[in-house]
């Protein structure tokens, strides 16, 4: 099982985020915000292998 920490939020997000959350039709906040920071974390992971990919290419030359 994994273990869980909490967090707190600014209660007008909160709101925010749990009326997103039953209009995109997901079972809890909690299984929202775990969505929404593991997409975010994807983009960023994304987005730092594609600065990797870039700087290699240079290195070999491929690219200015």
């Amino acid at each position: 099982m994994l273990s869980k920490t909490t967090v707190k939020l600014n209660k007008t997000i909160c709101e925010r985020a749990r009326r997103a959350a039953a209009a995109a039709g997901y079972s809890s906040l909690e299984e929202f915000v775990e969505h929404a920071v593991e997409k975010e974390l994807a983009n960023h992971e994304e987005s730092l292998s594609k600065e990797e990919l870039v700087r290699k290419l240079k290195g070999l030359g491929y690219l200015e």
